[in-house]
């Protein structure tokens, strides 16, 4: 930034500001102060680029850590109608496809069923 107001203040010293004796159009001046300007502008998004890249390369060694336990179901819970219902859905699919026997169905199916 420094530099930004260095170029501005030696811009306006030599001819864009100057007084009536140097009323002609000055070429220069404008393209020197928005090539200041840009280069600014592209610094910053330069370093704001390299914080993200840093910022990137430490998240994967915060995501390393081993995920939180997950709670113990509990030694007596009675299974809901639905996860019974779902297990029978799943019990019937695979004897319809042949992948148990009619004796595993039926006996499958009579465990599922004295769980309610």
């Amino acid at each position: 930034m420094r530099l930004l107001g260095t170029g501005i203040v030696v811009a306006l010293a030599t001819g864009l500001g100057a007084g009536p004796g140097h009323a002609h159009h000055s070429d220069w001046g404008l393209p020197l102060v928005g090539g200041l300007v840009g280069g600014a502008g592209l610094t910053a998004l330069y370093y704001h680029h390299q914080q993200s890249e840093e910022q990137q390369r430490a998240q994967p060694a915060r995501a390393a850590a081993p995920p939180a336990p997950a709670p113990a179901p509990a030694a007596a819970a009675v299974p809901s109608a639905t996860t019974i219902e779902d297990k029978l859905n799943v019990l019937d699919q695979l004897a319809a496809k042949g992948y148990i026997t009619p004796d595993q169905y039926k006996a499958r199916r009579q465990a599922l069923l004295d769980q309610l």
